[in-house]
């Protein structure tokens, strides 16, 4: 009896854990723009806008900056 609530109890305390660690996202690749870092806002002076960092063209990453607008 003792045997079967430890059990019991240890299954109890390991299922929250195990639902935690499972991906959300299971079967669907992690793409290459993905990344843990967050921008934020940013305030850019009169006649300028924010650009996010983003892949050029030829793949190299550009960091995010302020550019002037086109007129």
């Amino acid at each position: 009896m003792r045997v079967s609530v430890s059990l019991l109890a240890g299954f109890m305390l390991l299922a929250p854990v195990a639902a935690v660690a499972s991906p959300v996202g299971l079967g669907t690749p992690a793409t290459r723009d993905s990344s843990p870092v967050i921008e934020a806002a940013v305030k850019c002076g009169p006649h300028a806008h924010y650009v996010k960092g983003h892949r050029n063209k030829s793949g190299h990453y550009v960091k995010g900056r302020c550019v002037k607008n086109h007129r």
